[in-house]
């Protein structure tokens, strides 16, 4: 059984580690990171992306960001306006066991029938743990998608097309 949640957490940790790549939720094998989107009406949606524990939250929100401007040429729009934005850090800590370490030493103590100090082993076992860490990022952009030339004195309006052309290069898939 032991063994058992032993490689379960393996799998699990060894699944976080590594560069995570820009996708869709539903697309990886755990569900634990990448994009969602949900409309609100047929010009807003809530847009949030998963990060993992290999993604610092600066990726995590360009990784919103990018997947706001995809969405809004998707369904034929040329800006979008993020109407409100929200940032989530999750840490999890996980203890597992490891080995167990044994420790005999000798005392003396006195024989109740004879009266004389005699040797004696003790043995002490202690179990060793290993303690695991990490945090997760999560980022929410509610944005309202439009037709035209992106307003010039609006510093939450983003021109869609023009995202893809700078950011697409940086982004890893």
């Amino acid at each position: 059984m032991r063994n058992l949640i032993f490689c379960i957490l393996a799998v699990l940790f060894l699944s976080s580690c590594g560069p995570t790549k820009y996708t869709a939720r539903s697309d990886t094998w755990t569900h634990a990171y990448g994009y969602d989107d949900a409309p609100l009406d047929s010009t807003t949606y809530q847009v949030t992306y998963f990060g993992d524990a290999s993604m610092p939250s600066n990726l995590v929100d360009r990784y919103a960001l990018y997947r706001s401007a995809e969405l809004t040429v998707a369904k034929g729009f040329n800006y979008f306006i993020v109407m409100d934005g929200q940032a989530n850090a999750n840490t999890t800590t996980s203890t597992m066991p490891g080995m167990e370490s044994h420790n005999t030493t000798i005392e003396h103590d006195i024989d109740p029938q004879t009266g004389q100090i005699i040797p004696v082993a003790v043995t002490t076992t202690s179990q060793n743990y290993t303690t695991t860490s990490y945090t997760a990022h999560t980022v929410i952009k509610t944005i309202r998608m439009f037709k035209g030339e992106r307003p010039a004195d609006n510093a939450n309006a983003y021109d869609a097309k023009s995202m893809l052309s700078v950011m697409g290069p940086t982004i890893s898939r």
